[in-house]
């Protein structure tokens, strides 16, 4: 049996080099650009029993430093692979890392419990090692089945081959990127397409409409994918898999780029919106929400034409992403310092505008204020009124008759709206509105902030200190 299974994985290997070796040159040319420290190959060995599946885990290509090592939370039984000789040189006695040495390639193994066995429909997620500060750069994965029970696998890595023996059911996979999750189900479903990028698993011929899309369909960087045009029963979300069921064409080519700049980029697969923006870019039209592709077309719309296609290179270069990250690189595009990314993932459906802050460290009365900000808009200097007026020995009030400011001496009222104030209950005509709400914060204008509250200003290179021209 081993002799007919080393056969089938290398007349495989061979079948498939041609694909293995262009995948090869296309994802190594991003590797120097990404956030990890290095990267690694990896060969899986899974081998699934009544109520357990069996992880034989090798890396190849370690660096010689000392590595950490992220086993799985439900993992049991872990240790060194013991049938790879000279495999566990480096695994320390406690288990949690690879100290520093020669060999470049190590193996370990565990077992991952399954309370209800392999069930129709299951989904496998979070049940591999990972070397921390590491990316994977391949992955080739064997799945053995000792209860012979059928079905069909898939983790979106290309499925090499297929066989039935005596004794078990194996599934070979080979392609770029890693895997987090493996999908199993009774239903053999045939492969109706394939290319660099998809493996379209469906009941029925695929449309030449459809076909034609797919080949068309090309996402700078992405990984593999497979997708299978049947209901998706178990609510299966999955940065590498995709169901697909009673949609039109462009409703799955959104999809798609969405669920490969997810894989490409490690973004959340729960919070879209990030996928979204950055699919829009990369594919130069509007995908997305309507919040998406607002924030899009607003950064679209800002940046000059030399600087959205360095915007644009940028995306192609940085992984993985978050909104931190965006708005680091956003800023260092447009030479100004923004939190758009961020403050849009944090406000839901609230739309965040695209608005630029001073980097300067804000001082008031002599101590520096690390949660106030700076902003600048159409024109406008606004600070955070909050942590301001806390300094200044003020309290904030916003109620449904308008916004509250007062201390021991001194009370505002500033209606919504209208253009007065009224300070010691006294009205006073006002030609603009001294506060504007950015989200859910409140920010005074600069001149009105020097006026109301009799403060003076200077501004040095690194530093604004604000303080009390009058003693209250």
């Amino acid at each position: 049996m081993k002799f007919v299974i080393s056969f089938l994985m290398m007349s495989l290997v061979v079948v498939n080099s041609v694909l293995l070796l262009f995948q090869y040159h296309v994802y190594s040319s991003s590797l120097e650009e990404e956030k990890q420290s290095f990267f690694y190959e990896q060969e899986i060995a899974l081998t699934f029993k009544s109520d357990s599946v069996i992880v034989k885990q090798h890396f190849r290509h370690l660096p010689q430093q000392p590595l950490t090592i992220s086993w799985p939370i439900s993992s049991e039984n872990r240790s060194c692979d013991v049938s790879t000789s000279d495999s566990c040189s480096r695994l320390s006695d406690d288990l949690i890392s690879f100290v520093e040495g020669d060999s470049s390639e190590q193996s370990i193994s565990y077992e991952i419990p399954l309370a209800d066995g392999l069930t129709d429909g299951k989904l496998l997620t979070g049940f591999l090692a990972k070397i921390e500060k590491g990316g994977v750069s391949y992955t080739t994965l064997h799945v053995t089945d000792e209860l012979k029970r059928g079905g069909m696998w898939v983790s979106g890595l290309p499925v090499i081959g297929t066989t039935s023996l005596d004794l078990i059911d194996y599934t070979f996979s080979y392609g770029v990127g890693d895997i987090t999750d493996l999908y199993w189900q009774q239903e053999i479903i045939p492969v109706k397409y394939e290319n660099d990028y998809f493996t379209v698993y469906s009941p029925e011929d695929l449309s030449e409409e459809v076909r034609a899309r797919l080949d068309s369909l090309n996402i700078p960087n992405s990984t593999h994918m497979t997708l299978l045009f049947t209901e998706n029963k178990n609510n299966i979300k999955s940065s590498r898999i995709a169901f697909v069921l009673g949609k039109d064409m462009d409703s799955i080519e959104r999809d798609l780029t969405v669920k490969s700049v997810q894989s490409q980029y490690d973004l959340n697969g729960e919070s879209p919106l990030l996928a979204e923006v950055i699919s829009s870019f990369l594919m130069e039209r509007p995908i997305g929400t309507e919040k998406s592709i607002w924030m899009y077309e607003t950064v679209n719309n800002y940046l000059t034409t030399s600087q959205m296609t360095e915007w644009k290179a940028i995306l192609t270069k940085n992984h993985p992403l978050n909104a931190k990250e965006l708005d680091k690189l956003l800023s260092e595009t447009i030479d100004l310092k923004t939190s758009f990314f961020q403050k849009n993932e944090q406000a839901d459906l609230e739309k965040f505008p695209l608005l630029f802050e001073d980097p300067r460290a804000l001082y008031v009365n002599g101590v520096q204020q690390e949660e106030m900000k700076l902003l600048m808009r159409d024109g406008k200097v606004l600070y955070a009124a909050e942590p301001l007026l806390t300094a200044l020995e003020y309290t904030l009030n916003d109620t449904d008759k308008g916004l509250y400011v007062q201390n021991d001496s001194r009370a505002f009222r500033f209606p919504i709206q209208e253009p007065f104030y009224v300070l010691n209950e006294k009205r006073y005509d006002a030609m603009s509105e001294p506060f504007e709400r950015i989200g859910s914060e409140f920010y005074i204008e600069e001149a009105w902030m020097i006026r109301l509250f009799l403060l003076s200003l200077e501004k040095e290179e690194n530093r604004i200190n604000i303080t009390e021209s009058v003693p209250l």
